[in-house]
């Protein structure tokens, strides 16, 4: 790998980091988790019904606890419950957290820091709330050695000659009725893509959307464990049945399909992986399935 300086290299990780989606950015943050707490830091994956009991990572001797979530192009309000609903979930699963971290891959807006620093920290004193956002971590992460840094994220030299831009990608999606229907996308897709939703929503549409989006999220993290129990798997199919009911009472429907070898990570060998679409529509009449992409 060609040597650059200083800032080219902050440059090359921001640009790495804002690529990243879904499981592929906790799987970067738990590499830099174990380069800064070596020999202590564990990675957690959800597994069984109980999810990751809202602990993405942590360190048991140090007690400090991560949640890594790319909330890049997402809703202020969605993010503020977000960051509310992990913290209080950790801190009700989990005995003497000392520090909660919360990393993303974007840079908060003013109004959700505001929200942390006036409602979260006076209500958890004990507690250090930190939000590492994607200027905090290229400078954590480039305060490291060379191959520290190589280690957590792929940053190679831009100099070499750039790749041709790639054709765009139209993916037909289909409409999701039962959670039968939607399980073969959730149980093949290794991460996902932020999901589209209807503008001019009303505040119970966009909870009840929100709602459907992150079982749906949930599922396909954990669709592995629960597959191992036919019980466990109708059951969970059932929940995105119901979902998927409220959300055609309200005139809503969602289509759904998977991209395959999508690339993420970048750099010169990026990872392919399965990628699901999730798009909600307001159903007006009997059209063909939209396509997204």
């Amino acid at each position: 790998m060609a040597a650059v300086d200083h800032n080219s290299l902050r440059k090359l990780v921001e640009g790495q980091l804002l690529r990243l989606e879904g499981n592929a950015f906790q799987d970067c943050m738990d590499r830099l988790g174990l380069e800064l707490y070596p020999g202590d830091y564990q990675p957690v994956r959800a597994a069984g019904p109980k999810g990751d009991t809202k602990n993405d990572g942590y360190c048991p001797r140090s007690r400090v606890f991560f949640a890594a979530h790319a909330t890049r192009g997402e809703r202020i309000d969605k993010t503020k419950a977000k960051i509310r609903g992990d913290l209080e979930g950790c801190l009700q699963e989990h005995r003497d957290v000392r520090v909660w971290r919360f990393l993303t891959n974007d840079t908060l807006p003013g109004e959700v820091d505001q929200f942390i620093d006036n409602e979260l920290r006076p209500l958890y004193p004990c507690v250090t709330i930190e939000v590492w956002g994607l200027k905090t971590l290229a400078d954590e992460i480039c305060k490291l050695k060379r191959e520290q840094v190589d280690r957590i994220i792929d940053v190679i030299s831009t100099t070499t000659k750039p790749k041709p831009p790639e054709k765009a990608r139209v993916v037909q999606l289909s409409h999701m009725k039962t959670g039968r229907d939607i399980w073969p996308i959730l149980s093949i897709s290794d991460a996902w893509m932020p999901a589209a939703e209807p503008d001019g929503c009303t505040e119970e549409e966009e909870d009840l959307i929100d709602a459907a989006v992150q079982t749906f999220t949930d599922c396909l993290e954990i669709s592995e464990d629960i597959e191992v129990s036919r019980s466990s798997m109708r059951e969970a199919q059932r929940g995105i049945t119901g979902l998927l009911d409220e959300l055609k009472a309200e005139g809503l429907a969602v289509y759904a399909g998977t991209v395959d070898n999508h690339p993420i990570g970048g750099g010169a060998s990026p990872l392919l992986v399965s990628m699901a679409i999730f798009k909600i529509v307001r159903v007006a009449s009997e059209k063909l399935p939209p396509s997204g992409g």
